[in-house]
Parts: structure tokens; sequence; C-alpha cells
């Protein structure tokens, strides 16, 4: 199973029940191929992946990603295969490990994250499982951004999900991915006025910034912890942030594909802020159109 051209993240906690299913609905008419589903304290995401499939009738839903501090190897590929089983090829496993300071400050252990993450795919693969078997066994895919996590899921698993990471790094990762599956993410601002788009993509990155996973991830990229202070500098923003004219838009996702993604999932900001996905977005760049 492949998860196709385009997706939408949408940070579901946002939203109610009905309200979901209605973005859901909209989603897949408008032709995207994947909706992907965030974790952090809120929403399960195996109970929202569940409404969601029931709720359409084509597009895959996926996890982006389900948190490996917060349950048992043994649940974590029940709920994968159950959900495998009963929405044929539609699944997709996306998991990671967040950050540290942010699990810790919400009571969960964080240690060692590449070693439990290899224990925790180990443990998956050898969990016994009674009920009917899927068809397929639903694509496995980890949140990486650094060489370690990467070598080890081009070892362990189906691929990478990636977070904040323009179309350079990504032609690097696909050279360390031969045969894996790379999905992008790209964040996405319909707003051509730039202090009004990077003013609203600044307080959205106040939490990136200060989350040490992705400090680490722009040092690599070059970015001093200068760059990154008060919301990052106008060059860190635009580099992984795409924001401007609808073609502005289009060419970058044009360029994650160029480099080797096969599949590239959009977050859509709202230069107003807050995170209800905004939907001009999604309408403007929806794969019917394209």
């Amino acid at each position: 199973m492949t998860p196709g051209a385009l997706g939408v993240l949408a940070y579901v906690d946002t939203m109610n029940g009905a309200e979901c299913v209605e973005f859901a609905h909209a989603v897949e008419g408008l032709g995207y191929s994947t909706l992907w589903l965030p974790e952090t304290f809120g929403r399960d995401p195996f109970v929202m992946a569940t409404y969601m499939l029931q709720a359409t009738r084509r597009m895959a839903v996926g996890t982006a990603i389900a948190n490996v501090w917060k349950r048992e190897p043994m649940a974590t590929a029940a709920a994968a295969r159950n959900l495998a089983e009963l929405f044929d090829r539609r699944f997709i496993l996306g998991l990671g490990v967040s950050a540290g300071p942010f699990m810790r400050r919400n009571g969960l252990n964080y240690d060692k994250p590449v070693e439990f993450v290899r224990d925790y795919l180990s443990r998956m693969k050898a969990a016994p499982y009674k009920a009917p078997l899927p068809k397929e066994e639903p694509p496995v895919v980890l949140a990486g951004l650094r060489p370690r996590m990467l070598q080890l899921a081009a070892e362990a698993s189906d691929g990478v999900i990636t977070a904040l990471t323009p179309p350079t790094l990504i032609a690097r990762m696909r050279a360390a991915l031969p045969g894996k599956l790379l999905l992008a993410q790209q964040m996405v601002m319909l707003e051509t006025d730039a202090g009004k788009a990077r003013t609203a993509i600044r307080a959205f990155m106040r939490f990136y910034m200060n989350a040490p996973p992705y400090r680490r991830h722009f040092r690599d990229m070059g970015y001093t912890d200068d760059d990154m202070q008060g919301g990052g500098i106008d060059r860190l923003l635009d580099t992984v942030i795409a924001w401007g004219d609808e073609g502005h838009l289009r060419e970058r996702i044009a360029a994650h594909r160029a480099a080797g993604a096969d599949h590239v999932y959009l977050i859509p900001l709202s230069a107003e802020g807050g995170r209800l996905p905004e939907m001009r977005v999604i309408e403007a760049l929806a794969p019917r159109q394209v």
C-alpha cells in the first residue's frame, strides 16, 4: 500500500465530532489521498482513525504520529492490524517519540528514543494477534529527522515521515532510504503579506523552536541558537514553511516530489492564527485541480 501523492494533516483536537466528519468528507471530496491525524494529549488517534475511516469511502487515514511512550507495543500492533483488516489498505501507522521535555511534563518517561523504538518495533512484530488478519499488514513509518532514526527506519520499518524538512534535505533522505517510503510534511499558508504571514508563523513555531529534537534538526541545517530566538529568523521560517500565493505553494510541493518524496502531506496554517485547518489552502491546492 502507498499513501498516494498528496495528503492533509488536521489537528482534530480543535474540532468536535461532527466537524471532524464534515472535514473528512471535504478532504476526500477534494481528491486528497490521505488524512493524517496527530497525537498530543487529547483525542486518541486510533479511535479517530476508526471514526474517519468509517465516515469516508476511499481515502486512507494515517497517524502522524502515534506516540510510542503512551501505549504498549502489543496494543499498538493490535490496533493497527484491526484497522487494516476492517478498512482494507486504508490505514497507515506512523510512530514517533515527540520531544523529551514535553513528554516528561505530561507524566511520561522518555529515554534513549532510538533504542526504545528499535525494541518497540521488534515487540510489535512478535506480538500475538488472535483475530482475523488483514489481507496486507499496514505500513509502519517512523517520524525521523536525524541519521540514527533514519537508519533505524531503513532497517526495521516501511519508511519515514518527516516534519519541517525542506526539499534539499528530502533529497538526502531519499538516498538514505532506498526502496522505502518517504513521506514529506509541508506546512503551507496562503498569505502574500510577508509581515502578516511571518507573524502568524512565528507564533505557531515557538513550540518547535524550543523543542530539543527540532532545535537539533535546525542546527543540522546550519542554523544557530540565536536564529531560533523569538520564533525564528525569516530565512529559517521561509526554508521550512511555504507561504505566499497558490503558485508558490504548488512549487514547494513539486520540489518535494522532485527530491524523491513518495507523498507530501500538507499542514494548512491560517494567517489569523489558531490550529483549525485553513480550508482556503486545502481547496486551492486540491489534487483534483492539479
